[in-house]
Order: structure tokens, then C-alpha cells, then sequence
């Protein structure tokens, strides 16, 4: 397998498929090109330990009293309203149903996108490869006619084993916080303090595991993902065959990976010099966003007005408006993820092919490629 070939064929493919950026931006909407880090984990624990060096003593016989003294303070407030900062009593309870309308919105536009993802994932392996074996271009609606399908919903189920650990992990976190909230209530402080230690044990050497497991999984996934995409097989049989061709060809996979790590870097130095030159662009749509997102200020805040008074209907208009300013403001830069999103996609679906075709090339003796030249 020649990786410089495949890039070269990829970047080809990039710029030439015009469909596929419209799936590319969905991608980038649904957050698909991004991967989250573990520098949070290790400043909570830098910040748990300074605190417990400085309240060693106090802050364990202080915790109950500060947990009621937190129940006192939330039975005020729902009992005298926030007349501070403007709202009255009786606009409390309206403004917890909006709240509530507000969380159902924002999880039903998760879904939305979430679903969205999964059709868009599909769509851009099977445009890629349908392209590589015939030449022919799809448009948007016949891509979005191929993704949606059912093999759509088995890419989510394959994400969901693959992001099982990371799951479990954070099960674990909940568990173990609830052992030692209930150590620092009813136990005593030597008990606190010693359930502090394990917790800290264990997680470490959790997160250290899951990490190592996580990294091995999500390269894995672009194997499981196109052997269920283009071999059209079920969650299972995606998992055996993704695992065997990445076990059969380690090697090129290694060297691939290794390659795709390295092109990560670049892109992420070359992003930040294109996110700067960018901002004078990303000012006129965010001016544009912000015109078009009056539109849903005017429509939700007129509609809660009637409910409530004052400011409030307007900043409830701005909340709901907000996905759609952010979407239009920042364009430029999620044009800027699509490409990259849709070009590492590309890389693997071809990398998924070379590899599929290696044996039937080896068995026949045959010095060929399945990938057609740069034009």
C-alpha cells in the first residue's frame, strides 16, 4: 500500500466532489472531526489536591453543614422568588416551564443532529467508494437517499461499543463520588479521607487503561464503519471483519495511522494560521447571523411575553436563537472542518479498499492499484 498515493487521491477527491462538503458540514455541525482530551481529569485532581493540602480539617466536617446550608438557600429562593435581580415571584414558575420547553428543544436538536451525523457518515464512505468504482458523481439528494438507511443506525451502534469504555469510565466517576459524599455524611473523617485514596487509585489506573483502549477502538471504528457501509454487514459481522483486515495488514494500518497522526498536527498548526486570517470574514457572518437570528428573538421572545414581563422574554428569544447566529457566524470556520472531516474520511475509505484488494492482488501476481490517477 502506498499511503502518498492514497493522500494524493484523497486530496484529489476532496476538491473535485463538491457533494460531498454539504455532508462535511454536517459533520462538522455534529462535532464528528473533533476528539476530546483528558486535560480536565488532571486539573480537577491538581485542584482537588491544593485544596486538600490548605482544608485538610475543615473541609470534611464542614461538608454536611454546607450541603443544608445549599438546600436552605434553593428553599428561599423558589419561596421569595429573585426579586434581586428582577424577577418576580410569580414569573418563577412560568420561567421553570420555559426552562423545562428549553431543555426538550435543545435534546430533540440533538437528536436532530445526532441522527443527521450518523446519515452523513454513511453517505460520504459510500459516495467515496461508488465514486472509486465507477467515475460517477452523486449529488446532495442521492446522497442523502443512500445514507439514510439502516446501515446508518448500525454505525451508531459500532460508535456506541467503540465509546463503551469512555461510558463505563464515567459510570465509574458517578460511583465512586457518591462513595465519597456518602464517607464525608455519614462516616467519619478518617473514613472520608480514606475512600479519597482509593477513589484516586482506581481512577487512575482506569483512565490510564481506558485511554490506551480508547485509542486502539477509534482507529478500529473506521474499519468497522466501512466493512458495515460497504460490505452492507451487520453490527457483528462489522466488528469481526473490521478487526480481521486491521489485524491481517497491522502493519500498513500501523504506518497509516502513524501518517494520519502526523497530517493532524499539520492541520491543526495550519488551522490556527487559518482561523486568524479568517476573522475579518467570520465578523461580516457573524453580522449576517446576527440579522438573521432576529427573526426567532422577535417570534420567541413576542410568544413568552405574553407569560412574562420585563426582560426576560427577550433573553429566552436569544437563547433559542443562539444555534442558528452560531451556525451562520461561524460558517467559515466549519466550511474549514468539513474539508478536513471529509478528506480523513476519504483517506480511510481508501486505505479500507487497498487493503480489501491486496490479497486478490497477491493471489493473482498482479503489480496494480485500485486507485485511479490524479487528474
Amino acid at each position: 500500500m502506498d499511503p502518498i498515493k492514497i493522500l494524493k487521491r484523497a486530496w484529489h477527491i476532496l476538491w473535485s466532489y463538491r457533494a460531498l462538503w454539504v455532508f462535511g458540514l454536517i459533520l462538522a455541525m455534529a462535532g464528528a472531526g473533533s476528539s476530546g482530551g483528558n486535560g480536565s481529569n488532571s486539573g480537577s485532581r491538581y485542584e482537588a489536591n491544593s485544596q486538600s493540602n490548605q482544608q485538610h480539617e475543615t473541609f470534611p466536617e464542614d461538608m454536611p453543614q454546607t450541603f443544608e446550608e445549599f438546600t436552605q438557600g434553593m428553599e428561599r429562593l423558589f419561596n421569595e422568588g429573585m426579586s434581586e435581580i428582577g424577577i418576580p415571584k410569580e414569573d418563577l414558575t412560568t420561567l421553570i416551564w420555559i426552562a423545562v420547553i428549553f431543555v426538550v428543544f435543545s435534546m430533540i436538536l440533538g437528536l436532530v443532529v445526532a441522527v443527521a451525523r450518523y446519515v452523513a457518515e454513511t453517505a460520504v464512505i459510500r459516495m467515496v467508494d461508488e465514486y472509486e468504482n465507477t467515475g460517477s458523481k452523486m449529488t446532495v439528494r442521492e446522497g442523502f437517499r443512500i445514507g439514510w438507511s439502516r446501515t446508518s443506525w448500525r454505525l451508531f451502534l459500532i460508535n456506541l461499543l467503540v465509546n463503551l469504555p469512555m461510558i463505563l469510565t464515567m459510570l465509574l466517576l458517578l460511583g465512586l463520588g457518591i462513595m465519597v459524599f456518602m464517607s464525608f455524611t455519614q462516616g467519619s473523617q478518617e473514613a472520608g479521607m480514606v475512600s479519597i485514596v482509593i477513589s484516586a487509585v482506581i481512577l487512575f489506573l482506569v483512565i490510564f487503561v481506558v485511554a490506551i483502549v480508547s485509542i486502539f477502538l477509534g482507529l478500529l471504528r473506521h474499519f468497522f464503519w466501512r466493512a458495515c457501509a460497504l460490505e452492507n454487514l451487520g453490527v457483528r459481522e462489522s466488528l469481526s471483519r473490521g478487526f480481521q483486515m486491521a489485524r491481517e495488514n497491522w502493519k500498513n494500518v500501523g504506518i497509516m495511522w502513524l501518517v494520519m497522526i502526523g497530517l493532524g498536527i499539520v492541520w491543526a498548526i495550519v488551522s490556527i494560521i487559518a482561523f486568524i486570517l479568517t476573522i475579518p470574514v467570520v465578523l461580516v457572518t457573524a453580522v449576517a447571523g446576527a440579522l438573521v437570528a432576529v427573526i426567532p428573538v422577535l417570534l420567541a421572545g413576542g410568544l413568552t411575553s405574553i407569560f412574562l414581563s420585563g426582560w426576560l422574554p427577550w433573553v429566552i428569544g436569544v437563547l433559542f436563537a443562539l444555534p442558528l447566529f452560531f451556525t451562520i457566524a461561524f460558517s467559515p470556520w466549519l466550511l474549514l472542518g468539513s474539508w478536513q472531516t471529509v478528506y480523513a474520511s476519504t483517506v480511510w475509505t481508501l486505505v479500507y479498499r487497498e487493503l480489501k484488494a491486496l490479497p486478490a492482488l497477491t493471489s493473482q501476481g498482479v503489480d496494480a492499484t485500485p486507485l485511479p490517477p490524479v487528474s
